[in-house]
């Protein structure tokens, strides 16, 4: 497969698409959910989760090094042939497709309490959804450029935010530094290891990165700094606030931006913020719909997939709706993907890598 060069992306677009698509998670009701579990020691699990999936990871950057111009279906169709392929790119698309249902329904509640009360559900939402297509449908070289366009502005921001965020902080309730216990962290830290599975479904645009080099600089480059900024947002929100009221404040990041100010003069600034975080936001569900069409496309032979970005979105619509209320949302059916989906990313490319082995061994 030839990569044209008019679809392909830089190491700074790709890093900056990767860091939003994962770092966003310390911005919404993931961080309530991990709080509520592992106390005051939420941020350790930032970094267990991240060392969980880290063999995956490698196994599927050394398989895509050795095929080169093949994404993870592709490999997977190498390994275990059309049918298998079929079923895993169908449980692949059904999770991307529910995932994003919920999350871009989570994040439209989020906006609605937070800032926008008195506006419908069902408008915000298809407003926020509108914006998101129109990005997809500018195409990955465009999400990536704008992607790395604000990139710098939001790490001002959020670089601002945290020091901001230092002046109100209680050192001491860092304190027991392993909250409930080792064993407690571990268990969160593998429950919630699918954190990081926005890291290994990117790999579907593996053939549309400038190469093998930019792609790994960059994944890795990005991984270890989303894991940075959420190991600090984490850490912030439990000096902030104190575990116990992080476990329940709904919306940790939307009530951090509230409390802050410049001085006595300059308060109110969560607009500043909140801009920003918009902005990474419709990025980040621009790559998400994009993706949806991308896997849907492969599984069901449609060449031309860009085509089917209206439909899928509306479908998104549609499933998104279906949840009367957050805590039904998240709690409920976004914690059964991210129990179930998880396995799919951890041992997905671990048993690829072990098939491909046996393979080789067989036919030399």
């Amino acid at each position: 497969m030839v990569k044209v060069e008019k679809d392909l992306v830089g190491g700074r677009e790709f890093f900056a698409i990767v860091v939003f698509m994962i770092s966003t998670k310390a911005t919404d009701m993931t961080a309530t959910t991990i709080f509520d579990i592992t106390l005051n020691a939420s941020w350790m699990v930032i970094i267990g989760s991240f060392l969980f999936i880290l063999p995956a990871f490698l196994a599927l950057n050394f398989l895509l090094k050795k095929f080169q111009d093949k994404h993870l279906l592709e490999i997977s169709r190498a390994a275990f042939g059309k049918w298998i392929t079929f079923i895993i790119g169908f449980i692949l698309f059904s999770i991307l497709l529910l995932n994003t249902s919920f999350e871009t329904r989570s994040y439209t509640d989020q906006l609605m309490t937070m800032n926008f009360p008195k506006t419908p559900t069902f408008i915000l939402y298809l407003l926020f959804l509108l914006i998101c297509l129109g990005g997809a449908k500018k195409g990955w070289e465009s999400i990536g450029s704008v992607a790395w366009m604000v990139f710098p502005y939001v790490t001002i921001a959020l670089t601002l935010l945290v020091f901001l965020l230092t002046k109100d902080n209680v050192v001491n309730r860092m304190f027991p530094i392993f909250g409930p216990g080792k064993w407690e962290i571990a268990k969160a830290s593998f429950k919630y290891i699918s954190i990081y599975g926005d890291g290994l479904v990117i790999a579907m645009m593996y053939p549309f990165v400038k190469s093998h080099k930019t792609y790994t600089k960059s994944l890795y480059g990005a991984l270890i700094y989303s894991v940075m900024i959420m190991a600090l947002l984490y850490l912030s929100y439990a000096l902030l606030f104190d575990y116990q009221s992080v476990g329940k404040i709904t919306y940790p990041f939307n009530e951090a931006i509230r409390f802050v100010s410049i001085g006595k003069v300059i308060t109110n600034i969560e607009t500043f913020f909140l801009t920003f975080w918009l902005l990474v936001v419709i990025v980040k569900f621009s790559v998400y719909i994009y993706l949806v069409s991308k896997v849907f496309g492969y599984v069901f032979h449609i060449e031309e997939f860009e085509h089917t970005l209206i439909p899928i979105t509306i479908l998104i619509l549609l499933i998104g709706l279906m949840p009367e209320n957050q805590v039904e949302n998240i709690f409920v059916l976004r914690n059964q993907i991210m129990t179930y989906g998880k396995y799919l990313m951890l041992f997905l490319p671990l048993l690829l890598l072990i098939v491909i082995k046996l393979k080789e061994v067989v036919k030399g």
